[in-house]
């Protein structure tokens, strides 16, 4: 094998695969950064914004970016503007997760490839 499969990695099993071989020294380094970079993907798109109070006007955010997001929200048919607070969480639906890992699993798989 030479490298990251075109179409992506699907599955926990290719993770793994890739894994085991990146680390064996079987991929290129081009593949290995690759991998590296598939996995950081998966610990950056673990999180979501969802709802989490109207803010008056100047009022401050409970905290700061990237735990907390301010949107001015449009409604068209009453025609006011409101500030939304959103707050930043991990998705249990995320692809991480869907895959079988832990958070823990990909950070130590990253730290693995950065000594290969």
């Amino acid at each position: 094998m030479q490298g990251v499969p075109r179409y992506g990695l699907r599955t926990r099993a290719d993770y793994d695969l890739l894994q085991g071989l990146a680390t064996q020294g079987e991929i290129r380094p081009q593949g290995v950064a690759t991998l590296k970079r598939h996995l950081e993907g998966l610990l950056a798109g673990r999180f979501t914004y969802v709802y989490d109070r109207d803010l008056a006007d100047g009022e401050s955010p409970d905290g700061d970016m990237p735990d907390y997001r301010v949107l001015n929200v449009e409604d068209e048919e009453a025609g006011t503007t409101r500030r939304v607070q959103m707050q930043r969480i991990e998705s249990p639906q995320a692809e991480i997760f869907r895959l079988g890992f832990t958070v823990a699993e990909v950070e130590q798989a990253i730290t693995d490839l950065e000594a290969v």
